[in-house]
């Protein structure tokens, strides 16, 4: 059977699956800007914290050596500004050398740039004394994870705890890449994750800009319509995007064949009893009907039924 195609209002649903995710800048890193050994932790998995509030205590070789550094730098600073001085009055006063003054300026400037630069170290580093560094929550929030350990040694850059807000979540499902043109900004969503009884409404706030390369999904974001539905990361969910978008070229599911496992196609009638493949692209088939995303234009003659029949190394879309 062979039908002449128009764009028409295609109502559907992609459904992908999910899962519970931290919002993006949900989650923050307490980390350690130097070398040391833990000799404490002050906080457990489930605390709540505030911006500033101690983690961890270490005991770091390099910390010491940091804050010894900087009190040399401004010993010596102390010591170029005399100088200094010392050579500006001299001048002033007709018995200095042009030399000697040039001396002191580039003493005063390297002495203030060594001091400026441990100065700078020791902000990182934070308050304390000798070898004691307190690790601080850089943010408020609720302490999601711990790698820290009494008695473990750590390196530079390394993250002991894990801070968040546990409200701020959200679903990350994964669409296939030919589902995406279908999927707005804004579209409604169900969602229906196992723990929960019932499942929850939602709507699409963001997508991707990368796809992976493997599976051919974008990751879709999901915000639950109550903030205050009981949700975990790491919880899996299946989700159902409303997918009405403008009016689409759309076919019935028997249409459309697959082709060495991968090419999707429809045969197109371009002259009496004359029909040629043509490859197209199509989204996630709904009720027996399935949109043509690329591929083919209104007006055209495509066989609808009885596909088969012309190309025998075919299968029909499931």
């Amino acid at each position: 059977m062979v039908q002449t195609i128009t764009p028409q209002a295609f109502a559907g649903s992609i459904s992908a699956p999910g899962r519970v995710d931290f919002r993006a800048k949900a989650i923050f890193a307490a980390e350690t800007v130097v070398a040391g050994r833990v000799s404490d932790v002050h906080v457990q998995i489930g605390d709540r914290v505030k911006a500033g509030q101690p983690l961890a205590t270490l005991s770091s070789v390099e910390a010491a050596q940091m804050r010894s550094d900087f009190n040399r730098a401004k010993v010596e600073l102390a010591r170029a500004e005399d100088r200094y001085k010392r050579q500006q009055e001299m001048q002033r006063t007709g018995v200095g050398l042009e030399v000697e003054q040039m001396e002191a300026d580039a003493q005063l400037r390297e002495a203030r740039a060594d001091f400026d630069r441990s100065r700078d170290d020791l902000r990182l580093l934070g308050e304390g004394v000798a070898e004691v560094v307190t690790v601080r929550a850089p943010m408020d929030g609720t302490v999601l994870r711990t790698y820290a350990t009494v008695g473990a040694a750590v390196e530079p850059g390394a993250a002991l705890f894990d801070l968040g807000e546990p409200s701020a979540l959200w679903i990350v499902v994964d669409v296939f890449e030919k589902d995406l043109p279908l999927v707005e900004k804004g579209a409604l969503a169900t969602i229906e994750i196992a723990s929960l009884p019932q499942p929850i409404k939602g709507h699409v706030v963001a997508e991707s800009a990368a796809i992976s390369a493997e599976l051919r999904r974008a990751s879709v974001y999901i915000e639950p319509e109550d903030p205050n539905v009981s949700l975990r990361p790491g919880m899996y969910a299946r989700a159902s995007i409303q997918a009405a978008g403008p009016r689409r070229i759309v076919l019935p599911t028997t249409a459309v064949l697959v082709k060495d496992g991968k090419q999707t196609i429809v045969y197109v009638e371009t002259a009496d009893g004359v029909f040629e493949p043509r490859n197209v692209m199509v989204g996630q088939a709904r009720e027996g009907m399935t949109p043509v995303l690329e591929g083919l234009s209104g007006g055209e003659r495509v066989v609808v039924s009885g596909a088969l029949l012309l190309d025998a190394e075919a299968a029909m879309l499931l």
